[in-house]
């Protein structure tokens, strides 16, 4: 399994190659800041099937660096096939930002998630916090998004060894 906060080579590339110096960013606090952030927050406002199908390819460039807790992808093509795949096992899902800091041309989203798995009970969300750090081309469009978070109660818990490990290695620290 990979991991998502280990710095290995791809991650140093990204860094290099979506460098905000080498793109024109809007202005902050400028109305064109506010459309590029707004289109972001859309996609995930409306995380469904037509929603992802229709956005991931206006919101993520074609070249793209995305990482999270279980994948490192390069396109907005395999980016959106892959929010569509993890759909499968929901009822529903749910993302809302608390608050996007920019600093220079790194933007970082504050936020939580929340889903509704189709083996529990209709309506027991789980919820999870987490922050992305994102970097823009001069389309406004993602070039850069590495994801922090703790998929281990919301996601790993509910795989019965993973489970059982999980609470084993929680009780030894």
């Amino acid at each position: 399994m990979h991991t998502q906060t280990i710095p290995d080579a791809a991650y140093r590339d990204a860094l290099a190659w979506t460098d905000p110096s080498k793109f024109e960013l809007p202005a902050e606090g400028s109305p064109q800041e506010s459309q590029m952030l707004d289109r972001v927050e859309a996609l995930f406002a409306d995380y469904s099937r037509a929603g992802l199908a229709a956005n991931v390819e206006k919101v993520y460039a074609d070249k793209v660096y995305f990482r999270d807790a279980f994948r490192r992808l390069g396109s907005a093509s395999e980016i959106r096939e892959y929010m569509i795949e993890g759909l499968a096992p929901l009822e529903g899902s749910e993302f809302v930002f608390h608050k996007i800091v920019r600093s220079g041309g790194d933007f970082y989203i504050d936020w939580t998630m929340r889903l509704d798995f189709k083996k529990t009970p209709t309506g027991t969300w789980e919820e999870s916090i987490g922050m992305t750090r994102m970097r823009f081309n001069s389309e406004g469009q993602v070039i850069f998004h590495q994801d922090y978070w703790d998929p281990t109660d919301i996601v790993y818990k509910r795989i019965p060894v993973a489970k059982q490990l999980i609470g084993y290695v929680k009780g030894k620290m």
